[in-house]
């Protein structure tokens, strides 16, 4: 045992030294590797805020995660051609007009075109039909979904989101109908989960019902405006609605 000790630097005599010189040795030590864990600690989050920091840089630099949308003014007051599409149930009848409104009013023209469900029900990745990336999208969905009962809240929000990671600009537009419409019951529903959409995504709701009702107040009778069912619009009813949505969206841009 003697040997042991005799050859380590760790010798016996340690048990002749005062009691106060020990612990004070002990203590010694035990700061010692304090300092070391604490400089190895401060090391590590160092390390980490580094790679934060980083991490954020990228990401403002590539826009990956983050929604890229333009505002209004930027794509309709700038140089390049605005790209608008529809993704609607059946208001691509009002591009025309849409189109009109805002080629007047712009110095360059707007590409606007559309997309109409076949079925009329929308799903969460209708917004993969459009064909290339638009700038805007006007969405007029959830009619049919509202008539069938399958998920119209979980539909609508799902093509929002899948727009707005794109870098699409959103707009949402409600349903106009005649008080006697036969389908009235789901226009009203649509707009319920439309409103609460626009609140709860941040989305600009064009506010068509409204608007429809302005217009009957003035020089226009609901069979002006509407087809025999009531929610499907005339001739006339897709023309004013085309220009309704050309105000907002100009409007939006602060180019009214």
């Amino acid at each position: 045992m003697g040997t042991f000790f005799k050859n380590n630097d760790f010798r016996t005599d340690y048990k002749r030294r005062p009691h106060d010189e020990y612990k004070a040795a002990l203590d010694k030590l035990d700061e010692e590797t304090k300092r070391k864990f604490d400089w190895q600690r401060a090391l590590i989050l160092t390390g980490v805020l580094a790679l934060v920091v980083v991490g954020i840089i990228i990401l403002a630099v590539t826009g990956i995660g983050t929604n890229k949308t333009e505002s209004a003014g930027n794509i309709l007051g700038g140089t390049e051609k605005a790209k608008i599409s529809f993704l609607s149930d059946s208001t691509t009848d009002a591009i025309p007009s849409l189109a009109k409104e805002l080629n007047q009013a712009l110095q360059t023209e707007a590409e606007v075109s559309g997309f109409t469900e076949g079925s009329g029900k929308a799903s969460n990745t209708s917004y993969k039909k459009l064909e290339n990336t638009p700038d805007i999208v006007v969405l007029q969905l959830l009619f049919s979904n509202c008539e069938a009962g399958e998920d119209p809240e979980g539909i609508l929000e799902a093509n929002i989101d899948g727009l707005t990671q794109q870098g699409c600009l959103v707009y949402l537009v409600n349903y106009p109908y005649a008080s006697d419409a036969k389908d009235a019951a789901a226009a009203k529903l649509a707009n319920q989960y439309i409103s609460k959409a626009s609140k709860d995504k941040s989305v600009l709701l064009l506010d068509a019902a409204d608007c429809f009702k302005g217009l009957l107040g003035q020089d226009y009778t609901e069979e002006d405006l509407f087809s025999e069912d009531g929610v499907h619009l005339t001739e006339t009813g897709y023309e004013e609605l085309g220009s309704f949505i050309a105000g907002g969206l100009l409007s939006d841009a602060g180019l009214e």
